[in-house]
């Protein structure tokens, strides 16, 4: 799979990925006495964190600094986490997206560099062509943040839509809706792209 086709496509099922819940939780509990014990649960879904980032702002470098600040806020407010029926990963995803949708605010959803260059971390073959790539995209960077979100996070991050509301706060009926829309703002976007170049 191409780089761009990696990014585009959902990605598994991210319970398949995630510690066991006993073992997390015991991490968590520990990285609530102990700072320095936060190291492990950073390690484990770090590239997650960040992959996602990389989708949302389309850039390596604003994803890092993203990142860094999602784990440091997560740092900082692990005394405040609990479970209730919300794995950490979408408690951390929760805190990515109001980062990346308040970056995404502050700059008007502009892309600091083509998404191609940032995103070469996902690696693969070039089986689809950098311009379609490119305007699927720009579309997307060009939705409000709330579009951004749960397009990325139901599409590209392959979260059901249950997850999803988990992540962003919101009913499951929400986030279908939203999805619902935002589909039809991207493809309106894409139609607007190729007809401009047509």
């Amino acid at each position: 799979m191409s780089t761009q086709a990696a990014i585009l496509h959902p990605m598994p099922m991210l319970t398949e990925t995630e510690p066991a819940p006993r073992v997390e939780a015991l991490l968590i509990e520990q990285a609530k006495r102990d700072r320095t014990a936060f190291e492990p649960l950073y390690r484990e879904h770090h590239e997650a964190i960040f992959r996602y980032l990389c989708r949302r702002t389309g850039s390596e470098h604003a994803a890092q600094d993203l990142a860094s600040e999602v784990f440091l806020t997560a740092m900082l407010r692990i005394g405040s986490y609990s479970h209730r029926g919300v794995p950490f990963r979408a408690w951390l995803y929760r805190i990515a997206t109001l980062k990346a949708n308040r970056w995404a605010r502050q700059r008007g959803v502009r892309r600091e560099r083509p998404i191609a260059e940032a995103l070469h971390l996902v690696g693969g073959d070039h089986e689809h062509s950098a311009f379609d790539f490119e305007s699927a995209q720009a579309a997307l960077l060009s939705l409000p943040p709330r579009y951004q979100a749960v397009l990325t996070l139901h599409h590209l991050e392959g979260m059901p839509v249950e997850r999803v509301a988990q992540v962003i706060g919101r009913p499951a009926g929400t986030v279908k809706s939203r999805l619902a829309r935002a589909r039809r703002a991207m493809l309106k976007a894409i139609e607007s792209q190729e007809n401009s170049h047509a």
